[in-house]
């Protein structure tokens, strides 16, 4: 993937460690990531002890309730895909991913939730993944569709960001969809 100067930004995925809730936390706080995100308040202390009990090996798919990846380019980490609400019975789990402001726009997100969404559906008995996007969050719809997710519905009102009724189209990825995105067999 290549960035906004045609350089090519390689990433590689973080497993999750309490270290890693200021970058969370900072996360968190940026303007665009507040104006698209129903967040529920949080401290740094907090979301140390959500990725505490988070997992980032797939391995544990059977007790595992949650999961939490940083991405890191170049040595810093620019962004997170986390796995959550998974459904063992259904074979389904939500997928959700941030890109730090310094990073947005240079294929960092698009990699990292690819590469996620490659060793879920490699290492877990899971078929497919949902994505809910805030309907104006275009960087974010496009991110999913260059993977391959598919616009399912649009959830209206479905939740209240800043207080106010955001509607949230859903997105879907099958595991035979990612095959066909990547022309992997």
């Amino acid at each position: 993937m290549s960035n906004r100067t045609g350089k090519e930004t390689h990433i590689t995925l973080v497993p999750a460690n309490p270290g890693l809730a200021e970058y969370w936390q900072e996360n968190r706080e940026d303007p665009e990531t507040r104006r698209y995100n129903p967040l529920m308040p949080s401290t740094v202390e907090s979301l140390r002890e959500r990725l505490s009990q988070a997992s980032s090996d797939l391995a544990e798919y059977e007790r595992a309730n949650s999961y939490f990846w940083a991405i890191q380019a170049e040595g810093e980490v620019v962004g997170h895909v986390t796995l959550q609400n998974i459904n063992r019975t259904m074979l389904t789990a939500e997928i959700g991913y941030g890109v730090s402001q310094a990073a947005r726009g240079q294929g960092v997100g698009t990699q990292g939730v690819g590469l996620v969404a490659h060793n879920v559906f490699s290492q877990t008995l899971l078929r497919k993944l949902i994505a809910f996007v805030h309907e104006e969050n275009l960087p974010s719809r496009k991110l999913l569709e260059r993977l391959g997710f598919r616009q399912e519905g649009l959830l209206r009102e479905h939740y209240l960001v800043n207080g106010i009724p955001a509607n949230e189209a859903i997105y879907g990825l099958l595991k035979s969809d990612l095959r066909q995105s990547f022309g992997e067999s």
